[in-house]
């Protein structure tokens, strides 16, 4: 895969022997390009390329952006709807629709001895496994521990966008304010082993780590 911008003299490619990072000292180049990524991803238009091969890729479908680390919500809605899509196939799948039937005849048994002291007739029109696992509050698991806890739900999160939408570029903004060093080569090295395509756009540069290629453009906009 390829991410191409016009500010930049060569593209970054995502080869998957190391984690290229954009590290962009200039403030207003650093700007302008961060809103750019959220303008792609969103579906506006910008001049940012990505590519795979000779195809080019709709940045809305391939592209996404990860800039928040404080409060990183592995429970996206996006992908929450892909859990209960799953879910809901496996429901009605031969080997589960028995038990699916008899566990939806059940529900609908309570319900009416429920409402039978009701001085009217109830009908629950809208039971079905879709709204059983609505109401079910499906959520994944989100309690990690430490500082490698809050790395590792990011690359969970990752794999599951990869297992259950499709394999996209992640684009991390800011990420090394927020982690140690260790915890960003161990980050890294995760990323590689599991074969997750990450670009890292940093305002400034840290330490370089063994996993990382970097390209930096520092405050008069030479790239380096």
């Amino acid at each position: 895969m390829k991410w191409v911008h016009p500010a930049l003299q060569e593209p970054i490619c995502l080869d998957g022997k190391k984690i290229p990072s954009l590290v962009i000292e200039n403030k207003a180049l650093f700007r302008s390009l961060v809103c750019e990524c959220y303008d792609a991803v969103e579906g506006c238009k910008t001049d940012i390329v990505l590519s795979e091969g000779e195809k080019l890729l709709d940045a809305p479908k391939n592209m996404e952006i990860i800039g928040d680390f404080v409060r990183f919500d592995i429970n996206k809605k996006t992908l929450l709807s892909k859990v209960l899509a799953e879910m809901e196939r496996a429901a009605v799948s031969p080997e589960h629709y028995v038990k699916t039937g008899e566990l939806l005849a059940m529900l609908q048994g309570a319900l009416e001895d429920w409402s039978f002291s009701l001085p009217c007739e109830v009908v629950f029109s809208k039971l079905s496994v879709s709204t059983l696992l609505k109401a079910a509050g499906v959520e994944l698991k989100s309690d990690y521990e430490g500082a490698w806890g809050e790395a590792e739900k990011i690359v969970d999160y990752m794999e599951l966008v990869r297992e259950l939408d499709r394999n996209k570029l992640f684009v991390t903004v800011n990420m090394r304010a927020f982690f140690e060093d260790a915890v960003i080569d161990a980050f890294q090295r995760t990323l590689l082993s599991h074969e997750l395509q990450v670009l890292m756009v940093e305002p400034y540069a840290a330490p370089l780590l063994p996993c990382e290629k970097r390209i930096t453009v520092d405050q008069d906009l030479c790239e380096f």
